[in-house]
């Protein structure tokens, strides 16, 4: 249960980082994140459901052993790279959620 709620929080952080910060907006502009057609990395971050299942990728790899996934742990998941998907939707699935309980709060 600790692990999920430091895997969440991490995620979610680095997600609020990356898209809302003053020390990413040189990043953002120059992916072209505000243009009338952003290209990948523009969309990505721009994007609240995207880019955390990239950080749920990345902390599965580094914030847990490679060879014991996040999921892995929890569904028993022979395989890695699927193991590496199912931790993404988990970092894009709790950031979302968090992202919306804190606009309802905030209303």
């Amino acid at each position: 249960m600790i692990k999920l709620l430091l895997f969440s929080l991490v995620a979610y952080g680095a997600t609020n980082i990356m898209i809302f910060s003053s020390i990413f907006n040189g990043w953002r502009n120059f992916f072209g994140v505000s243009s009338d057609e952003p290209k990948f990395f523009g969309k990505l971050f721009g994007c609240f459901m995207c880019l955390p299942f990239w950080w749920g990728v990345i902390l599965s790899i580094f914030m847990f052993s490679p060879t014991i996934e996040f999921t892995n742990d929890f569904y028993s998941i022979p395989k890695f790279y699927l193991s590496l998907f199912f931790d993404g939707c988990l970092g894009s699935g709790s950031v979302w959620l968090i992202h919306t309980l804190q606009e309802k709060l905030e209303k």
